[in-house]
């Protein structure tokens, strides 16, 4: 999706989180295939940048493009590639702006991974392309949500305005702006329901595993050490009575002694 098939791999290190990439992703997934990709460059020196060698179509289809596809084969029809442009109940918008969405709805869709440096930056075509691919840049990360900030480092590689965010607030049926924590995160509206995320990526599925995990380890030592307070407070209470009773039979001694 970036101008010339070429991103900074510092830009990626710092959103492998975002996309479920390895620590050393770099070193040990890159070189796995180099028909596909090259490294340029040392990374960490902001100058290092993954090269795209190969050009697959089959690869270059956007999550709408697969979606519009599967929906063919299941019906016979040919479907339009469309975004799901859904309002939340009880959310609407003044006519003038349903107007425009629905204008702007029936242009026609543009893959954000064809070539996009014939278009104007202020086209409603740009639009729709860097709508297309913020939309696939949620589908492909973990939690189809990223921090707008993140997004920004891309800006340059995809071609975004400097008013990139705006598109958030005014596409408010694909997407949903969040401000918790103080830092804006884009959300993909289609990919949650009720604040809960329908269709969850296996990492995820391994990583709440790997919690359930953790959380039955951690119940497990919690018991194992009040079972130890428990006995460790029993045989000094043994010990206690052990001691009084010491002392009564010494005093019962001392008395008949006398």
């Amino acid at each position: 999706m970036s101008r010339d098939k070429v991103i900074s791999a510092d830009k990626l290190v710092h959103m492998k989180r975002e996309f479920g990439f390895p620590d050393d992703f770099l070193c040990s997934l890159v070189p796995k295939y180099p028909e596909y990709f090259r490294l340029v460059g040392c990374p960490g020196e902001e100058k290092s940048f993954l090269e795209l060698v190969s050009w697959n179509e089959e690869f270059a289809k956007s999550v709408i493009e697969l979606r519009a596809e599967e929906e063919s084969e299941l019906t016979g029809i040919r479907v339009r590639p469309s975004f799901n442009w859904k309002l939340p109940p009880g959310f609407f918008i003044r006519k003038e702006m349903r107007e425009w969405v629905r204008d702007w709805m029936e242009l026609p869709y543009i893959s954000p991974y064809g070539n996009a440096s014939h278009y104007e930056q202020s086209s409603p075509e740009m639009e729709k392309r860097t709508v297309g691919v913020l939309h696939e840049m949620l589908s492909l990360s973990l939690l189809k949500r990223m921090p707008v900030p993140i997004i920004g480092k891309l800006k340059e590689e995809y071609r975004f305005s400097n008013a990139f965010a705006s598109v958030f607030t005014r596409h408010s049926g694909l997407f949903y702006l969040s401000l918790k924590g103080g830092i804006k995160t884009a959300i993909l509206r289609e990919a949650y329901q009720n604040e809960k995320l329908i269709d969850r990526d296996p990492l995820l599925v391994i990583k709440d595993k790997f919690v359930e995990l953790l959380e039955e380890g951690n119940k497990e030592r919690a018991e194992q050490l009040r079972l130890k307070r428990q006995q460790v407070q029993k045989e000094l209470e043994m010990v206690a009575v052990k001691d009084t009773v010491s002392d009564q039979q010494g005093e019962l001694e001392s008395g008949e002694q006398l």
